[in-house]
């Protein structure tokens, strides 16, 4: 599922007083989604519990997230110590070598398109649409967000 809609439902659980814990390999769309308490592992995206079969990295992940509920209330957005590989290596079929974006030291860049704190409409009439459905909050699964 992606990650958006994650913390938009998650938003609307908490309205509801349902506690949520979410799991996340996107940092920055969980951190801009605010989405309430999400573990976050640097997992490629499809493997937010781990490798195929290694259940017992899949249960770690998972008891270790869910502490979240005793420990935080609100926004949280924690790190899990796991990691995907011994190198990062595997982040060379994400990214690219070379370039001027370059994350931190690595030969690789991100060529992701940056992310905008306020919600992006193809056209006038999108936004139109948007506003004249969420006035009022009728929208149950976006209430709360601003247009």
């Amino acid at each position: 599922m992606c990650h958006q809609t994650v913390g938009l439902i998650a938003h609307q659980l908490e309205y509801a007083g349902i506690p949520t814990v979410s799991i996340s390999t996107a940092r920055d769309i969980t951190s801009a989604a605010r989405t309430p308490r999400a573990s976050f592992l640097d997992f490629p995206l499809g493997h937010t519990t781990g490798k195929t079969n290694d259940f017992s990295l899949a249960h770690s992940i998972v008891s270790q997230s869910l502490t979240l509920l005793e420990r935080t209330t609100g926004i949280a957005l924690e790190d899990l110590p796991h990691r995907w590989s011994e190198t990062d290596n595997w982040k060379d079929d994400v990214f690219p070598a070379g370039g001027p974006r370059k994350i931190d030291d690595q030969d690789v860049i991100d060529d992701r398109l940056e992310r905008w704190e306020e919600p992006q409409y193809q056209s006038e009439g999108d936004i139109e649409a948007a506003i004249r459905t969420h006035q009022g909050m009728e929208c149950l699964i976006c209430s709360g967000v601003d247009y």
